[in-house]
């Protein structure tokens, strides 16, 4: 009976091939990960601005179609209206005994969770069309003409830490129609015609 002479190759990498690997591997890596990483940064910014776009259009023409008034306001906690947007938002209608607050009796049309990530969201407005400086405001409401109590206009500014060249911003007409804030070469304007700024 004859036997068999079966040998087995190593059919395994060598160490230098492995270290080729590695190194390959991690030149792709540090040129790939920081274009990844803005690229997730700018997608957070876009998904959060759209919205917020969607949130104050809905609360506008939710006062016109219903004839009565809505608010858009900084979310708190317990499903209260608190004063940084960037914990979220919410949009409801606005017609009880205390502008701006969620009362028992109103109906809360969204609600939307806040921007994280080193994001954040701020906004500066004028109530009276005067040379009032513009400050942060907790809410924003609208008539049934579409009009906003922000009479003197004002904005809101999408932020991260990439600072002002990276910011998104929607500004508020005098008529309360939300508007992508339009970009100058390169500087984006805000409802007040100046460059908007993140560290406002």
């Amino acid at each position: 009976m004859k036997k068999l002479n079966i040998s087995f190759k190593n059919q395994g990498f060598t160490l230098v091939e492995l270290l080729i690997t590695m190194i390959v591997m991690a030149v792709l890596l540090s040129v790939a990960a920081p274009n990844f990483g803005e690229a997730m940064l700018n997608s957070r910014q876009t998904v959060k601005t759209n919205e917020l776009m969607g949130a104050l259009k809905l609360a506008r023409s939710e006062a016109i179609k219903r004839s009565t008034r809505t608010a858009v306001c900084a979310r708190g906690e317990n499903g209260q209206c608190g004063t940084d947007w960037s914990t979220g938002f919410i949009v409801f209608i606005d017609d009880g005994a205390t502008r701006g607050v969620v009362d028992s009796d109103e109906t809360v049309l969204r609600m939307a969770d806040g921007i994280d990530g080193g994001s954040w969201i701020l906004n500066k407005a004028r109530l009276v069309n005067t040379s009032e400086a513009p400050l942060q405001r907790p809410f924003i409401r609208f008539g049934p003409r579409g009009t906003s109590h922000w009479r003197g206009t004002g904005y809101f500014a999408i932020c991260d830490t990439r600072g002002n060249e990276s910011a998104k911003a929607i500004n508020i007409s005098l008529s309360g129609d939300p508007r992508r804030a339009r970009n100058e070469s390169g500087t984006l304007i805000n409802s007040f015609g100046n460059e908007v700024n993140c560290d406002e």
